[in-house]
Formats: structure tokens, C-alpha cells, sequence
């Protein structure tokens, strides 16, 4: 009597923020669905859209998991409600203008499945248009310390082609509600100071939708400042022979960004930022952009 080896696959749950993105939220959706993997949890959480959006969740919710539509806080509220639905072993979230490539699922079941394989996974990231044309990647880097990290100079994690053992979120907590734009940032941060070293393939896994309306493109600045913020909060977890160089870092890129905020809003002038901190009088970038001649751009995400 033969016997057939049955291929048990580790259960991974996904889930898709959105709001107000009919216009790429059907592709998203596909994107999942049509990995085929046998043991997918897909949740999609709504934040109450008016475009139409709510129609196209419809025609998929006999293939889904689960799914809301209501005014909610934000993204990372969204996602934290699936975290809290979530059976799988695995976690991913992607976001309503991002999409999977084929085969990513199989692939991050195969590398992340048993005891002593990786709990954090991190894939290549293709970078798309709106018409689903490449146009880039997103080349990620392992941190070379947490120092160059929290500084914002070394390390790319790109969140689309990030999944996560449910472990983690368990032992480190969900997504920081209180970051709108630097909350996967800060979670990849968190876990580095948990000692968790993420594990990176050259295979891409995603492609990150630019677009006029993604928040990439419409808040460099709130995601810019967000990252100091995160920063700040782990300052305790870098050396002490290594602060200076985080607080000065952290001094210069509130400068940079004091002085894009000034040239973007009016009611925002770079002197009332200088009251504050008299010492920044010292920097020619500061001074150049008081007297008008100087403009900055913002910094690249």
C-alpha cells in the first residue's frame, strides 16, 4: 500500500489597509488571491470609503477571511485590526496600492516555516507606476549597526516585501498607533533593539506602487520627522559612546527639515524655530535660508 507525502503549508495571514484607493485596490486584491496559496487568512480593513471601494471588496468577500468598512484611526489602526484577527503563523500587511508578485507566497512558507527558520524575512521590492510598469527597486540593505539605523544612514527594509512571524508581534506588541507615516519603521527598529536580525533574499517579493497620491510622494516631511521621532524614543538603546553622533545627527535633519517646512508653508517661519534654538545660528544652511537664498529639498524616503 503506497503512501502519498502530503505537503503541510504554514498558515500566513495577510492583511490590506485601505481607504479611499479604488483606483489600485482591485490589483491589490488580485495580487493576493492569485498567489493560490493553500492556506492564505486575508483580511481587508476598510477605513469607510466613499470611491467605491466598499463595491470592489464585495465582489471578493467569499475569498477573504474577513473585512470592514469604518472610520477608523489611520493606517496603522487598520492593520492593528487584523494583527488581532490574525490565526496565521505568519504576518504580512500590504498595502492598497502595493502588490505581491506571483509566487511569493510558496516561497516565504518555504523559507519561513519551522523552529529554526528566520522570524523576520525581508524580500527584494520592485518599484511600479500606476500603469504596473517597473520603473525602479527599492535595493534593501541590512543595517550595518542599530547606531546607522536609528540615524537614518544605513539599512533599507522595504515594507511590502516584509513578513513577520506572529511570534514576533506577541513578544514586541503591534504597530505604534500613534506614527501614521514611520510605524513600520519603528517596528523594524523595535525589534533590532529586541536583538531580532531580520533575514534578506535577493528574490523580489513585492512592487511599491509611486504615485502622485501615495504618501510617499504627498508627506516626505511627516515621514521625515516621524523618523526622528522614532529616534529620540530609542536613543536609550544606543551606545554611550555613539550618542553624540545620534543627537547630532537628529540636530541636523531637524534643521534640514525646520527650514523645507518654512519654504512650504508660510505660516511656519524658520526665525520662530530659531527663538527656540539659538544654536542653530551656527549652521550656514540655517543662515543661508533666513536671509532667503536657499532653498532645500526634501529628503529622499
Amino acid at each position: 500500500m503506497s503512501t502519498q507525502l502530503v505537503r503541510i503549508r504554514p498558515r500566513i495571514t495577510v492583511i490590506t489597509p485601505s481607504f479611499n484607493q479604488a483606483a489600485f485596490l482591485e490589483r491589490t486584491i488580485c495580487s493576493v488571491l492569485d498567489q493560490g496559496y493553500a492556506n492564505l487568512e486575508y483580511f481587508v480593513i476598510d477605513g469607510g470609503s466613499t470611491d467605491g471601494s466598499v463595491e470592489i471588496i464585495r465582489q471578493y468577500e467569499k475569498q477573504l477571511a474577513g473585512w470592514v468598512s469604518e472610520k477608523d484611526h489611520g493606517q496603522t489602526d487598520a492593520i492593528n485590526k487584523g494583527i488581532a484577527r490574525a490565526t496565521g503563523g505568519i504576518i504580512a500587511f500590504i498595502n492598497s496600492d502595493d502588490v505581491y508578485l506571483p509566487g511569493t507566497l510558496d516561497l516565504v512558507a518555504d523559507l519561513m516555516n519551522g523552529p529554526d527558520h528566520p522570524r523576520w524575512l525581508v524580500g527584494g521590492c520592485r518599484i511600479i507606476d500606476e500603469n504596473d510598469e517597473d520603473i525602479d527597486e527599492l535595493y534593501h540593505r541590512m543595517p550595518e549597526s542599530f547606531t546607522k539605523y536609528v540615524t537614518h544612514s544605513s539599512g533599507l527594509l522595504p515594507q511590502p516585501s516584509s513578513f513577520w512571524a506572529a511570534s514576533l508581534f506577541k513578544q514586541h506588541g503591534p504597530f505604534s498607533t500613534d506614527l501614521h507615516f514611520a510605524f513600520d519603521y519603528e517596528f523594524n527598529v523595535r525589534l533590532l533593539a529586541g536583538g531580532e536580525i531580520p533575514w534578506l533574499i535577493e528574490e523580489p517579493l513585492a512592487a511599491f506602487r509611486k504615485h502622485g497620491e501615495s504618501k510617499g510622494s504627498t508627506a516626505p516631511i511627516r515621514f521625515g520627522l516621524e523618523r526622528i521621532e522614532v529616534t529620540k524614543r530609542y536613543m536609550h538603546h544606543v551606545p554611550w559612546s555613539e550618542r553624540w553622533e545620534v543627537m547630532r545627527n537628529v540636530g541636523y535633519r531637524q534643521r534640514r527639515y525646520a527650514i523645507q517646512l518654512a519654504i512650504a508653508d508660510a505660516s511656519r517661519p524658520l526665525w520662530k524655530e530659531v527663538a527656540r534654538r539659538p544654536w542653530w545660528l551656527a549652521s550656514e544652511e540655517v543662515w543661508r535660508a533666513l536671509v532667503g537664498r536657499h532653498e532645500m529639498q526634501s529628503e529622499a524616503a
